[in-house]
């Protein structure tokens, strides 16, 4: 293995996010924290680089074209929505992730907007620091987990994380995937398939854990969610557009559903005159449900052992390359 190669970091990297990064920079490589914020900045950071790591940042096809040497980008967490990676399979560039690595993280995040939309946990908080104690006003409204139903849809290692939880807090588990679990994960999850259908039909609450592909971009519409209990809340952790936001919002305000907990936006950050900012029965949170120190520290480990991997000629686990779609999802 060559000493020097450049791996290059292309997010805004707290000071605590740099340290780590160079923390654990495997010996024989440079890091270079190019904190990239425009596709001229990315598309010149990624030149020279040979080897690309990222988390959120988005590499439209401008920007796989301006790579010259890297033939890795190496995605911390799952969602590749944000590369192209249709092109990069024309470049003969592959894109990985670091399956698993902030599973936990989003599913306890997930658990936490469930709980906070359930109890209104802002709308308290909120008042008790204006000076208010409202101990009995918000009792008709806040509900228990136990004997609910919580309807999750996609049961990957997030779902299935999710699905835990809620047996633990005495909850009923249905589930909807275009894969159904083996029978005995059913068994030991307690969860009940369902069609999609049926579980926003029957479901207290329905939290969602998909890819972003084009089979779920507005997977929860109007449509879907006219199906919903007006007593039901709707948390999305994984990618904004599974959600019609707009529908969203109408419901919302027209109290069709009861609630919603939402770390994932169309845009982000929203438009700070966005209707869902202006809603008292939604619960928000900046898509940081990964965001927590473990999932870091788990996500930047994997990703530079993958790098290694490569550079040594070995093979990645399947289940950690992204598969490209048929045509680019990244304008």
């Amino acid at each position: 293995m060559a000493s020097g190669k450049k791996i290059v970091y292309l997010d805004v990297s707290t000071p605590e996010l740099s340290a780590s990064l160079k923390a654990h920079l495997p010996p024989g490589f440079e890091l270079h924290l190019a904190e990239a914020a425009t596709e001229d900045e990315t598309a010149a950071a990624v030149a020279d680089a040979d080897y690309i790591l990222c988390w959120a940042a988005k590499m439209p096809t401008r920007v796989i074209k301006s790579i010259q040497r890297a033939k890795l980008i190496m995605k911390i967490g799952e969602g590749t929505d944000r590369i192209d990676t249709a092109t990069c399979v024309e470049q003969g560039i592959t894109v990985a992730k670091t399956t698993g690595s902030n599973s936990i993280s989003v599913a306890e995040g997930a658990t936490l907007l469930i709980l906070a939309t359930l109890r209104w946990l802002p709308n308290l908080h909120n008042a008790v620091v204006a000076g208010g104690f409202p101990k009995f006003e918000y009792r008709p409204t806040s509900y228990e987990l136990r004997n609910k139903q919580v309807g999750i849809v996609g049961i990957g290692k997030i779902g299935r994380t999710v699905a835990e939880h809620m047996v633990g807090f005495g909850a009923r588990v249905a589930y909807y995937d275009v894969v159904r679990l083996p029978a005995a994960e059913e068994t030991r999850l307690n969860a009940t398939f369902m069609s999609l259908g049926e579980l926003l039909r029957t479901s207290d609450v329905v939290t969602l854990h998909v890819p972003l592909i084009a089979a779920t971009r507005n997977l929860i519409d109007a449509r879907a969610l006219s199906l919903m209990k007006p007593t039901a809340i709707v948390v999305n952790t994984c990618r904004g557009p599974v959600v019609d936001e707009q529908a969203l919002v109408e419901a919302l305000q027209k109290k069709q559903i009861r609630g919603a907990g939402i770390d994932a936006f169309w845009k982000e950050p929203p438009d700070p005159t966005s209707a869902i900012l202006k809603l008292d029965n939604v619960v928000l949170m900046p898509h940081c449900a990964a965001g927590t120190v473990d999932a870091q520290e788990e996500g930047i480990r994997m990703g530079y052992e993958k790098i290694l991997r490569f550079d040594r000629g070995e093979p990645l686990d399947r289940v950690d390359i992204a598969a490209a779609p048929k045509a680019t999802t990244v304008p």
